[in-house]
């Protein structure tokens, strides 16, 4: 068998560590096989194999008579990135799709990127999210009381997250243990006679838990034919949601006798507040996901237009519709801000919205209300349902409008520049060429 070239292994070393880092940063799969046939057809493997799953990347290189195969574990091993470590691997994979970066290169970026600290540190990752927490709780608009109570709350699962944030062995467990104590302390407030909607009080402090881009991608690569990582990603964002669920119970059971009702209040927050929300929200966001300085004002750009889209369109049609709108705004907005504006990753700005979009919370809801009510609810499902496809399709048809309409080739109000080829959802091959 002929000896394998020290550039064809270092090749196939990269392709599987950068699989593995955009599989960490959230990417759909259709996207990663993309990333890495380009890069292998960059660099002379015509006929390079990739084959992309949540948990597993599979990269097989060379001819019939000198092939190699490199298995790599998926995120799971690694943990999630951060919004700066997305960005980052983003911009390795783009500089090499364009043959800009070489496998050695691409190979030293990558553990640098894998090396980066927290812009912030300890203290800005507990503030950060306390201000999530915060603008999560305006968007849903309690009392005063409430959102001192909110806030209370966020402070409690930061500082449990900052005990454990080293300790990627804790990540499977710290939704339940997290929404348990929660609950619990809920639990406790109303033996003592606060009057809150549960539920307004709950989601701010566990939003980051809840998996509604995870739940929106498995049904993007549904759409695009990917049964096996789509499935998977819905059952496991499902889970993460029982998960929450069973914590929630568990907490109310603990210190009370049942689950409290979904009660609302007249004496709630102006709606105006819920607008300085979304900007809160991303501020939060910003310090606790330790994103680049550069990509705040996208980010809340790319937020306001997505609940824009959401509440504008809540005026002509009602119920989980206008997250389709929103989705739509949202993916359109981030494109344009990559592509024509030289911005952050479209992945980076997007991700943040999705939480406006209401599938995680929405989900937590409806599980946590069938465990509690039996099947009578079952109709909440569906609901979510809905609200996931309504999404996925708004984003894949934001993705399609924008390579259609506003792709430099298309669109006349850009400024002259030469013709690029268009991409899809995430990230387009626009820049190869330059």
């Amino acid at each position: 068998m002929p000896e394998v070239s020290s550039d064809q292994r270092q090749l196939l070393q990269f392709l599987a560590r950068l699989g593995q880092a955009e599989l960490a940063a959230g990417n759909a799969v259709a996207l990663i096989e993309r990333d890495l046939g380009e890069v292998a057809k960059r660099n002379g493997q015509e006929n390079a194999v990739i084959f992309a799953l949540p948990t597993v990347l599979m990269v097989q290189t060379g001819e019939a008579e000198s092939q190699r195969v490199q298995i790599t574990p998926g995120p799971y091993r690694v943990g999630d990135l951060r919004f700066d470590q997305v960005e980052g691997v983003l911009e390795i994979a783009r500089e090499a799709r364009a043959g800009r970066l070489s496998p050695k290169d691409g190979l030293r970026k990558l553990d640098a990127v894998w090396r980066m600290k927290h812009r912030y540190g300890d203290f800005g990752f507990v503030v950060g999210y306390l201000i999530t927490t915060i603008g999560t709780a305006l968007m849903l608009r309690p009392t005063w009381n409430g959102l001192g109570y909110v806030a209370i709350l966020g402070l409690i699962c930061a500082l449990l997250l900052v005990v454990v944030r080293r300790q990627p062995a804790w990540n499977a467990v710290m939704p339940v243990v997290a929404s348990f104590i929660l609950a619990s302390v809920v639990a406790l407030f109303y033996r003592y006679g606060v009057k809150e909607a549960p539920f307004q009080l709950l989601i701010p402090p566990l939003i980051i838990f809840l998996p509604g881009s995870m739940l929106t991608v498995a049904v993007v690569e549904l759409a695009f034919a990917n049964t096996v990582s789509g499935a998977s990603r819905l059952v496991a964002g499902f889970g993460q949601l029982i998960l929450l669920a069973f914590g929630l119970l568990g907490g109310f059971r603990l210190l009370g006798e049942s689950t409290p009702e979904l009660v609302d209040h007249t004496e709630r927050l102006a709606p105006w507040l819920a607008w300085a929300g979304v900007v809160i929200f991303a501020i939060g966001l910003h310090l606790f996901k330790s994103s680049r300085r550069r990509s705040l004002p996208w980010m809340i750009l790319t937020m306001i237009m997505a609940y824009l889209g959401q509440y504008v369109s809540g005026r002509f049609v009602d119920g989980p519709s206008t997250a389709f709108f929103g989705a739509v705004i949202m993916t359109i907005t981030a494109l344009v801000i990559e592509y024509r504006y030289k911005g952050p990753p479209a992945l980076v700005t997007i991700l943040p919205a999705f939480w406006l979009l209401a599938p995680g919370s929405f989900g937590l809801v409806s599980v946590t209300t069938m465990a509690a009510d039996g099947m009578g609810s079952a109709g909440n499902i569906l609901r979510l349902l809905f609200i996931l496809t309504a999404i996925a399709s708004g984003s894949l048809i934001g993705a399609f409008f924008y390579s259609g309409v506003l792709h430099v080739r298309k669109a006349r109000l850009w400024r002259n520049e030469p013709p690029l080829p268009i991409g899809s959802l995430g990230r387009n091959d626009e820049e190869e060429n330059e």
